[in-house]
This record gives C-alpha cells, sequence and structure tokens, in this order.
C-alpha cells in the first residue's frame, strides 16, 4: 500500500504545482482598449496601449481541472503567452495561446487570452472564434463578451459591438470600460445616446479618456462650449498625454484658431510620433505657412517611409511651396528599362 500511496503523493503535488503555475500567469482585470484616437498607424497605437500597462485576460478554467499529462505544458504556454504580450510580439502570444486552449479545452480563460492575443496581432477572426469558444464554456461570462466587442470593433462590425455590449451593461451596469466603449462606438451614430453612457462612466470613474469622448459627443451635438470646457478638464487631467493634446489642438482647429493649434501640437510633437507631426504640418498648411508646412510634412514621411498617405502629403506641401528639389529624383530611362525588363 505504500508504494501506491506515494505514487498518489506525487500526482497530487504535480496537479498543485500546475494550479500554481497558471495562477502565477493569471492578470487580474479585463482588457481594453479604446478605438484609434487620430493615430495614423493603429498597429503602433495598439502598441503603445499595451505599453502603458492595459490589464491582460485571467488565466482560469471553468471547473477548475487540468490534465494530468498536460498541465505542465499547458501552464508553461500559457505563461509564454503572457510573456509575448509583454514584449508586443503578438503573433508569438497567438501561437503559445492557441496552443495552450487547445490543449486544454475545458480552460475558458486560456480561449480568453487566445481572443485577447489575436486582436493585438490583427488576426479578428481567430479572436472572434476563440471568444465565442470561451463563451461555449461560460455563457454569461463578461469577460468574454466584452472581449468580443471590442474584436468586433477593430473589425467595423458596429451593430455587432453594440449587441454584445448590451448583454454586458445589462449584466453590468457599472463597468467603466464597456460604458466608455458603447459610447465610443455610438459617437456617429447617436451622439446623445454616446453622451448618456460616457457620462455614467465618467461619474463612475474620471478620466481623460471619458471627457475627451465627452468633449467629442458635444461637438457632435453642436454645443461647442460644453464640448471645450470637457476637453479643458482633460488637459488639465493629462497635459503630457498626447492624445488630449491632439484632441484640443482639433478644437481649436475645427475654429480656425490656428495659432493655437500650433502651439498645442507643438507639446505633442515627440521624435517618435509622425501622427502628430503630420498633423501639425496640416494645421500650418490652413494657417497658409508652406514653407512650416512642407518641412514638418518631409519630417513626418521620413520617420515612417512605410505610410503612403504620408508620403503624398508631404510631396504636396513641397509642391506647394515651390521645392520641387524635395522630391525623389525622376527615374532614368535604364532604370525604366530594367524595372520592366
Amino acid at each position: 500500500m505504500r508504494p501506491h500511496r506515494t505514487m498518489v503523493g506525487k500526482k497530487l503535488q504535480i496537479a498543485s504545482f500546475c494550479v500554481l503555475l497558471l495562477a502565477s500567469v493569471a492578470a487580474a482585470g479585463q482588457t481594453f482598449e479604446l478605438g484609434n484616437q487620430n493615430s495614423s498607424t493603429p498597429n503602433n497605437s495598439a502598441k503603445k496601449k499595451s505599453k502603458t500597462s492595459s490589464p491582460q485576460p485571467s488565466v482560469q478554467s471553468s471547473d477548475g481541472s487540468i490534465g494530468w499529462g498536460s498541465g505542465i505544458e499547458v501552464a508553461r504556454d500559457s505563461r509564454a503567452a503572457q510573456q509575448a504580450l509583454q514584449r508586443n510580439d503578438y503573433s508569438s502570444a497567438v501561437m503559445y495561446a492557441n496552443r495552450a486552449a487547445n490543449a486544454a479545452p475545458q480552460n475558458t480563460g486560456l480561449w480568453f487570452l487566445l481572443g485577447y492575443s489575436a486582436r493585438l496581432a490583427g488576426q479578428y477572426q481567430v479572436s472572434i472564434n476563440a471568444y465565442n469558444r470561451g463563451l461555449r464554456n461560460q455563457p454569461g461570462s463578461i469577460q468574454g463578451l466584452s472581449g468580443l466587442a471590442q474584436t468586433y470593433v477593430k473589425m467595423g462590425r458596429q451593430a455587432e459591438a453594440r449587441d454584445v455590449l448590451q448583454k454586458v451593461l445589462a449584466a453590468n451596469p457599472r463597468s467603466v470600460n464597456d460604458l466608455q466603449l458603447a459610447g465610443e462606438i455610438s459617437l456617429n451614430t447617436d451622439p446623445s445616446a454616446a453622451l448618456n453612457f460616457l457620462k455614467r462612466a465618467e461619474a463612475l470613474q474620471p478620466s481623460a479618456r471619458s471627457e475627451l469622448l465627452i468633449a467629442r459627443a458635444y461637438q457632435r451635438l453642436n454645443q461647442p462650449q460644453a464640448s471645450k470646457q470637457f476637453l479643458d478638464r482633460a488637459q488639465a487631467r493629462a497635459p503630457r498625454d498626447p492624445n488630449v493634446l491632439r484632441a484640443v489642438a482639433s478644437f481649436y482647429r475645427d475654429a480656425k484658431q490656428y495659432d493655437l493649434a500650433i502651439a498645442t501640437l507643438q507639446k505633442a510633437v515627440s521624435g517618435k510620433d509622425p501622427g502628430a507631426l503630420s498633423e501639425l504640418g496640416y494645421t500650418y498648411q490652413l494657417a497658409g505657412n508652406k514653407k512650416q508646412a512642407a518641412d514638418t510634412y518631409a519630417k513626418a514621411a521620413g520617420m515612417n517611409a512605410n505610410d503612403s498617405g504620408l508620403q503624398l502629403s508631404a510631396a504636396q506641401a513641397l509642391v506647394r511651396q515651390g521645392n520641387l528639389d524635395g522630391l525623389a529624383p525622376m527615374p532614368s530611362h535604364d532604370d525604366l528599362d530594367a524595372l520592366f525588363s
């Protein structure tokens, strides 16, 4: 009997180790990311958000059990996925999370981890499939429904996102993140409803993001004074946040107060933000300052050579200024012959 008890004891130790290892890679809270904040490069903006420590989905099993043989490997893959997310290596995160979820399909948290990783990697259909698979385990999961809604938003499927968020808010009406998301996706179609969602979020947890979105809702409702009031609140709360500064500059630009818009954007410009630089170039252009517009656009284009729209804007600004020397030279006949040979 003693060898049998020893073997059972070892198995229990292994099981305990696996549970602890899975728990160690769990992160508290629900993931949330607002949509584009006027960024010219959505993928880059997603990476920046992750660096500001958006919480990652928790890894938990629907029934608390893991297999004897695969438990340690599942825990290792789960941890590897979390570490890949911290490095902004989203493709690797998808690979590890996919392997872990398929090895332990009863673990709902692993499917949500895969859904979150796939969304950041731009693999939206994979993300939807993963969230739906997890929701088969736990149909009423707020975490899964909220994550699914965020993926729908990223895909531009606003109606489906709205339907899912209605379920989330019916079950959890005090979810600040989901109130913000519901408000954001309603801005273009129903700014009054958006304002209701966003003010509820602001009352629960004041933030610069909510205040920016409220300002945008008031702008769409043609209430510029109220819009400016919430922009000022956001700027007072986060005076160095580039997204806040760009939103304030946009308000001034719409009011044709170009000097104020330029001064605000100059605070937002950094050596790693071609989006803010391109907005500054555009504002210089509206203000009639062709040289500054061309110089600023050229600098932004040099920082992001893969953005064809930015390259075109820079070329147009140089042409308006009359600075044809700043354009790339036309290809020679020999170059064209080589190209088409």
